[in-house]
């Protein structure tokens, strides 16, 4: 596998794609999260920080910045379009 940062963008882009797919086009999220409508994304985004760190640990320091990268994005994606609201107590 090459180490750049378009790889581990690229690669990082499956899960997210799966979580809106499955979100999308099923029935999935409302079986297993009926009070969370993101939570499959949530899931893509740590299953994202967990292959960063073995990309680290293998020294593919570029592809994990790639993964780090898009999880980055797609949170603020995610925060821009589903309406969070984020308090301050």
């Amino acid at each position: 596998m090459k180490n750049t940062v378009l790889t581990g963008f690229l690669l990082g882009l499956i899960f997210p794609i799966i979580a809106f797919v499955l979100t999308r086009y099923t029935e999935l999220v409302a079986t297993l999260f009926p009070d969370k409508p993101t939570g499959l994304y949530i899931l893509a985004a740590a299953f994202n920080l967990i292959a960063c760190y073995f990309c680290y640990k293998k020294d593919l320091d570029k592809t994990g910045n790639g993964f780090v990268l898009t999880t980055f994005l797609g949170m603020l994606l995610m925060i821009f379009t589903k309406n969070i609201l984020i308090s301050a107590n």
